[in-house]
């Protein structure tokens, strides 16, 4: 497990140092389109900008056009790999309270009430309760199964929400918000 988790934060850690040098990339040409872009707004329509700096609109410029989504399925990937031993924890520790308290079944009396088929042709009785035994043993993977996959629904939909509550308007829609007092 621990060689597992090493290699997917080895991952995690490479994709992050991919993205951090795409970024700057990105940045070097969101630079020039804000460059061009300032020039003509000073051109065209000073009066729309003349509360800015070029600093401050080139940060709105690149504030409307950086693409966003890298970095939040970047976070999201951790996000996933940061909640598996959390939930495996949680699920481990729940199972164990409710085996201390007497609240599972225990496999052998569940077994009787699985059934397998058609027991009469293909197996006997004491076999098709074995069988039922190891079917009841692996339940608790269900479980960890749907907690997994459950946990990573949380995770997608935390990042979806921040996505777009946080979702830029158009260059435009940023410099009328700095202009009437948003920023």
């Amino acid at each position: 497990m621990f060689v597992f988790f090493t290699s997917v934060f080895i991952f995690i850690g490479l994709l992050g140092m991919a993205y951090w040098g795409w970024s700057k990339r990105i940045q070097a040409e969101i630079a020039i389109g804000a460059e061009t872009t300032w020039d003509t707004f000073q051109k065209n329509e000073p009066a729309f900008v003349e509360h800015l700096d070029r600093e401050r609109f080139t940060a709105h410029y690149a504030r409307a056009h950086f693409p966003r989504f890298p970095k939040y399925a970047l976070v999201t990937i951790t996000g996933f790999a940061l909640a598996l031993p959390a939930v495996f924890a949680l699920l481990s520790g729940i199972l164990w309270i409710l085996d201390a308290l007497g609240l599972t079944a225990e496999p052998a009396e569940l077994a009787k009430y699985v059934p397998i088929g058609e027991a009469q042709t293909t197996l006997g009785q004491a076999q098709r309760e074995e069988m039922a035994l190891y079917l009841a043993k692996n339940f608790a993977g269900f479980y960890y199964f749907f907690g997994v996959i459950l946990s990573w629904v949380g995770v997608a939909a935390i990042s979806m929400r921040y996505y777009h509550a946080r979702r830029p308007g158009h260059l435009r829609d940023e410099i009328i918000r700095t202009r009437d007092g948003g920023n």
